[in-house]
């Protein structure tokens, strides 16, 4: 608590005290500054301005790509739920985080449609937990409309 109350200035109320030296405040003596890479990386540009090279790409038509090197291209554009084909819809309710709880969803079928969870899949058939009896339910993919998100 005596650190805390250090006087840093003379008393603002005259009283009669002896003539004694400013009071020194406590400051750090030492500290640490990281030095900034933002000098290294100007530095950088600046030689890549100066020496302009010419680069000659190798050009391959079309046709001679294969599908292989077509799918290692990541495709940058998000695609929404909506559009997603029915089993991919499966395997986004599937593959959720672990952080994240099930979410509900709307199964529509040929016969019509169920609320609940997608639990699991087997080949073709989909393991659906129904919030309506019966609570567990074998769906067929084939069967399967659309498929809605409901939330948690």
């Amino acid at each position: 608590m005596s650190k805390e109350k250090v006087r840093r200035q003379q008393p603002m109320l005259f009283i009669a005290q002896p003539k004694l030296d400013l009071p020194i405040a406590e400051m750090q003596q030492a500290y640490r500054t990281t030095k900034g890479k933002k000098k290294e990386v100007v530095a950088e540009v600046v030689t890549e301005e100066k020496k302009p090279e010419v680069k000659q790409e190798a050009v391959v038509p079309k046709e001679e790509l294969s599908p292989a090197a077509k799918k290692i291209a990541p495709s940058n554009r998000k695609v929404s739920f909506k559009d997603l084909p029915t089993a991919e819809k499966v395997d986004y309710f599937l593959n959720l985080p672990s952080q994240l709880p099930r979410m509900k969803c709307e199964l529509v079928t040929t016969e019509g449609s169920l609320i609940g969870i997608i639990s699991s899949i087997e080949g073709d058939l989909i393991q659906f937990k129904s919030i309506r009896r019966p609570f567990r339910r074998e769906v067929k993919l084939e069967d399967i409309r659309d498929i809605k998100i409901l939330g948690f």
